[in-house]
């Protein structure tokens, strides 16, 4: 799943205004048809994707993780206790 969120950046202090989080590009590019009957020529717009993860999802890729670093732990243990 993924998000893609349309920001506006100010031309005066550089700080960002969420325009809208949106599903996918199509409707990013509907939201700029609106925004842009109005725009000033000097706004700055950003469209930022994220891929959105699932508890599931994280859940299980933070237990793959944690198993690996903890075989690699006891991979370099034993190669300590080797040497």
């Amino acid at each position: 799943m993924q998000a893609v969120v349309l920001s506006r950046v100010s031309q005066y202090d550089g700080s960002t205004v969420i325009c809208g989080v949106f599903s996918n590009m199509d409707a990013v590019i509907e939201r700029l048809r609106i925004v842009s009957a109005y725009f000033e020529p000097s706004e700055e717009y950003r469209i930022e994707g994220f891929n959105l993860t699932t508890y599931k999802e994280q859940k299980d890729a933070t237990a793959e993780v944690l198993k690996s670093r903890a075989e690699h732990k006891a991979k370099m243990a034993k190669l300590n206790e080797d040497n």
